[in-house]
């Protein structure tokens, strides 16, 4: 291994935008300096791709001897799908599919040190090969762990109870044993991957007005504040339960080290609304480190060369961080 980690990086759906903003986040040499990327896909693939956005990033295939200011291109696809951009199609969520697999198993077999994900299109990529909700679950089922999705900008990180579900299932799903565990990974991720030594966690209401004393909903006053107490008699520092859009409206995010959220939209609404097309998407719990950008395939403008990379180069960057932190607690 490189004194550099190793990057490999899933392309994502080919129809898609993640192509683009793999090329034009290393057409900023300076995440060459922090790590030796490897994109999962096929050579002419990401040649054509080049020629079409007219970026100008060194690529070559993948050899036994990697050196530093090349993107390396492992050759995965016994097919390449054709391209359409914009486009969902089956072989398309087929190649996005061997493209993660063959990026997750390099970094489960040490070949690579961190996985970053291109964007996936989740219906195109459904199969009896991926019957997930997203690269979240299908990760904690390949690396084992519990996963835990946490999206993170400078100051602001927002983690999930529960992520990618229906809203009609929410309620059921959220338990004291649940809050304890979620709680005591964001901890565990803060203080090893961020160097938080200790880290003050806001936990959001599930009901409107976190209930209003039991008025709009039971679940804020039985299980959320319970929950809470007896983590803060372990020592943790967590407050809440906090109403949700108060929270956000009067920027109180910024007295904590994270926030935790009851669901998927109460967190991420916040978080992208703040800081959109710059965050990054990091799941925790798992034995390896993966992270992607915050966004999709945006299929409305794939093709057109207008794809914002700044998040994905955010992800690549935390991705070579997290890496660097974890070495050095190890």
């Amino acid at each position: 291994m490189s004194a550099l980690p190793t990057v490999a990086i899933s392309v994502g759906d080919p129809n898609g935008v993640g192509a683009e903003i793999v090329l034009k986040s290393f057409g900023d040499k300076t995440l060459f300096e922090q790590c030796i990327p490897v994109v999962y896909a096929d050579f002419d693939f990401m040649q054509a791709l080049q020629n079409h956005f007219g970026t100008k990033v060194p690529l070559q295939p993948l050899d036994n001897h990697p050196k530093k200011d090349v993107l390396y291109v492992k050759s995965v696809w016994e097919n390449s799908p054709e391209i359409d951009f914009g486009k969902q199609s089956t072989a398309a969520g087929t190649a996005a599919f061997e493209s993660l697999q063959a990026a997750a198993l390099a970094v489960q077999q040490k070949e690579a040190d961190a996985l970053v994900t291109a964007p996936i299109h989740k219906a195109a990529i459904k199969s009896d090969a991926f019957p997930f909700a997203g690269h979240t679950h299908y990760l904690a089922s390949l690396w084992g762990g519990k996963a835990l999705m946490i999206l993170a900008h400078q100051k602001l990180r927002v983690a999930l109870l529960t992520d990618h579900i229906p809203l009609a299932k929410v309620a059921s799903r959220i338990t004291p044993n649940l809050i304890q565990e979620k709680t005591l990974q964001l901890a565990h991720t803060l203080e090893n991957d961020f160097g938080y030594s200790l880290p003050k966690i806001a936990l959001l209401g599930l009901n409107p007005h976190a209930g209003d004393q039991g008025v709009i909903g039971s679940e804020d006053d039985r299980i959320l504040k319970p929950a809470i107490e007896k983590l803060q008699k372990e020592g943790i520092d967590i407050s809440g339960p906090f109403a949700a859009d108060g929270f956000f409206g009067q920027k109180s995010y910024q007295n904590y080290t994270a926030v935790l959220s009851c669901y998927h939209d109460q967190g991420l609404v916040g978080f992208k609304t703040l800081a959109f097309g710059n965050g990054v998407n990091i799941t925790a719990g798992l034995p390896f480190v993966r992270t992607s950008p915050d966004h999709g395939t945006a299929f409305d403008i794939a093709g057109k060369g207008i794809a914002n990379y700044h998040s994905f180069a955010a992800a690549i960057q935390m991705a070579c961080n997290i890496w660097a932190a974890r070495q050095k607690n190890n």
